[in-house]
């Protein structure tokens, strides 16, 4: 058995306790930082704590999965706050070659975010200037990015050079050198892959449009790794909390004898090719990306696969579900056939093959019309694996560990705890992201008319216990089946997530 150092993103559960479930199911040795070592939303981890941890604990281990930017400024939103000069950041980098001399069999599988700037004002997990500038920001960001490009028109012209008299310099100056710095801790980073200390390295895109800061920097490093001839060796592709999952996967499929081989499915044909929200490609690509990064194989037909992986695509009118048309009601979609998705996954399932569902299609949430088609074709507990979640990428790489770690297991052989991590799926995705959350959030005036969806005050226990009563009557319903109790808090004091803790 393997013993793999996991060292996450920050403390959420996407990244703390879901890679935890994935080792195992697939009964590898995942040792993660202690809790108390990680941090808490703005404030950062214990980066010299963890230091000395890993150094530990990676003396006999086979693989060392790194957040570089927990390794680096104590987590992913530190990231985007922090004032590490570029020689602080460099001096951390370097560590990782002691942990290669010190143990020159270890494995080192890194990614590194590239920095997100967000379409919105708004300072929640921003620095504190990006509540009145947010916005503007952004779009210097895009309108630099197309300049670059020759593609910015003489009105955009004019919108940029209004943007820097209207945002202070200072302000301006702040984030455009944080960036550089992260930039540079990112090339840093390609460096050590050239150099042999890292095995294996993911630059994900936090965030990002087609254009703007992220891709102008993705093409930039997708150089400098042409220059060391990484070109075809370092993946660019959008995501970020599913990564760590995405690695694991990739340590685990690389103790079989051959990756496992995953077909892909679609239930719009048209989906396939739309771009995300949040995302700067077609899904289509990026599915791709994923599968590779996890070290699988991709089947050019489902009968010659391990898995399917049936993905539920964005469409131009699914993206308008979260924001434009936010509603109660369920919609059947033209463009996305269930039927036959159905009929082809019990297809699959009667072969005896490994079958999971990436509900991508809503951003943040599960696709109700979808999860009410599994649930009258009784479908719900026959499939392998499930996520709806955040953004595509997201959902997509904790769909793909869950299949990686269920192939690892023998032909058959259906492990307790990834029912378990099933069942885990369904209460946060679809119950409480997918029914519970916006309406326990439209009541939030009536606890304290004070609290409001990105900062709930000190009434959390209270907004909890609410949560925790929809969410039973969620599980009554669709799973009354399922006996086990669960607790649930809010990770940072906020409705956007919940942590889940089954019993």
């Amino acid at each position: 058995m393997k013993k793999i150092v996991f060292l996450p993103l920050d403390e959420r559960p996407c990244n703390y306790l879901y890679p935890d479930y994935i080792g195992k199911i697939s009964g590898s040795d995942v040792v993660l930082v202690p809790r108390k070592l990680m941090g808490n939303f703005k404030q950062p981890a214990d980066i010299e704590g963890i230091w000395e941890w890993t150094k530990n604990e990676t003396t006999d281990a086979d693989v060392l999965i790194v957040s570089m930017d927990l390794f680096l400024y104590g987590g992913i939103v530190p990231s985007r706050l922090h004032h590490f000069s570029e020689e602080v950041c460099a001096g951390r980098i370097e560590r990782l070659k002691l942990l290669k001399e010190e143990n020159p069999n270890l494995k080192i599988y890194a990614f590194q975010l590239i920095t997100r700037a967000p379409a919105r004002d708004g300072s929640g997990e921003e620095p504190d200037y990006y509540e009145n500038y947010g916005y503007r920001i952004f779009r210097y960001g895009v309108l630099r990015d197309k300049e670059k490009l020759q593609l910015i028109s003489e009105e955009e012209r004019a919108e940029k050079a209004r943007i820097e008299k209207e945002v202070p310099k200072e302000v301006l100056e702040d984030f455009l050198n944080r960036r550089a710095v992260n930039f540079n801790n990112n090339k840093h980073s390609i460096d050590l892959l050239a150099e042999g200390v890292l095995d294996f390295l993911i630059i994900p895109l936090d965030d990002c449009r087609e254009h703007g800061y992220a891709p102008a920097e993705r093409r930039m490093l997708a150089s400098h790794a042409r220059s060391r001839n990484l070109f075809s060796k370092v993946y660019f592709y959008p995501g970020a909390d599913e990564t760590g999952c995405t690695l694991l996967a990739r340590a685990i499929n690389e103790v079989g004898q051959k990756p496992p081989s995953v077909y892909v499915d679609y239930s719009s044909i048209r989906g396939k090719y739309q771009i995300p929200s949040y995302e700067d490609r077609s899904i289509g690509e990026t599915v791709q990306y994923q599968l590779l990064a996890a070290g699988c194989g991709i089947a050019e037909t489902s009968a010659e696969a391990d898995a399917v992986l049936a993905v539920n695509p964005p469409t131009v009118f699914s993206l308008r579900l979260e924001k434009e048309l936010v509603t109660d009601e369920v919609f059947l979609e033209s463009e996305r056939n269930f039927h036959a998705l159905v009929e082809r996954m019990r297809k699959y399932l009667n072969r005896g093959q490994i079958c999971g569902v990436a509900d991508c299609a809503i951003p943040n949430m599960a696709d109700r019309a979808l999860m009410q088609f599994l649930y009258e074709q009784d479908l719900l507990d026959k499939i392998d694996a499930y996520a709806g979640w955040n953004t595509s990428s997201n959902t997509l790489g904790t769909v793909i560990a869950h299949i990686s770690a269920c192939c690892s297991l023998k032909k058959g052989v259906k492990s307790p705890v990834s029912k378990e991590f099933l069942f885990f799926r369904y209460l946060e995705d679809w119950g409480y992201m997918g029914e519970v959350r916006r309406e326990v959030t439209k009541g939030l005036g009536e606890i304290d008319p004070g609290i409001h969806a990105l900062d709930l005050g000190n009434k959390e226990p209270e907004v909890r216990t609410v949560v925790k009563e929809k969410l039973e009557e969620f599980r009554q319903h669709y799973f009354p089946q399922e006996k086990r109790d669960f607790d649930l808090r809010m990770p940072w004091n906020r409705m956007f997530e919940v942590e889940i803790t089954l019993k």
